[in-house]
């Protein structure tokens, strides 16, 4: 793991910063990602992480996923709520991870809502299969690295921490209630 990323996450006293603005910050990390982890507490307290397809237009505090009634995470999230969802692109230098609660929704006008012809790939019988449902993440806490991306920034980040010893010169951390 890079320098960058093994050093803790600023903190930030969202009492003192402007709280809109480090939302704005997450959802426009969150926007840049197809693919996330959710995480969730089975009830022997094993962990389990599996992917997932974020739904819907954009990140407003709370994440959607499409899956079937009878999957291991919807069995999980009934006997624990709580969750974790992550988000990863090295490549780009961005990661997200997002703490909260996750929920079950099998209102049909919900699913009908956040359906996209994608998804039948997944759901041999369409949005009106019984058996698909919701899984709705309130997001209670995320941190977030937003690294130097290219290699040219990696380099100009290196070389700034290397003669000043700021390692925060070039990147952008931060911990955002909601």
């Amino acid at each position: 793991m890079s320098e960058t990323l093994s050093r803790p996450t600023r903190h930030i006293d969202m009492t003192h910063h402007d709280t809109g603005a480090q939302r704005e910050k997450l959802a426009e990390l969150i926007s840049k990602f197809r693919t996330a982890m959710l995480t969730t507490l089975d009830a022997a307290g094993h962990m389990s992480s599996r992917p997932m397809t974020p739904l819907g237009d954009g990140f407003d505090g709370a994440f959607w996923f499409a899956t079937e009634i009878d999957n291991a995470a919807v069995q999980a999230i009934q006997s624990q709520a709580s969750v974790n969802v992550s988000f990863m692109h090295e490549g780009d230098n961005h990661y997200v991870s997002a703490s909260g609660r996750g929920h079950i929704v099998t209102d049909r006008a919900e699913i009908e809502r956040l359906w996209s012809p994608a998804l039948s790939v997944f759901f041999k019988g369409g949005k009106d299969d019984p058996r698909v449902c919701l899984i709705r993440v309130d997001v209670t806490e995320a941190d977030y690295w937003d690294g130097p991306g290219n290699l040219l920034t990696k380099l100009a980040f290196f070389a700034t921490v290397a003669t000043t010893g700021n390692h925060e010169a070039l990147s952008d951390t931060g911990s955002v209630k909601l």
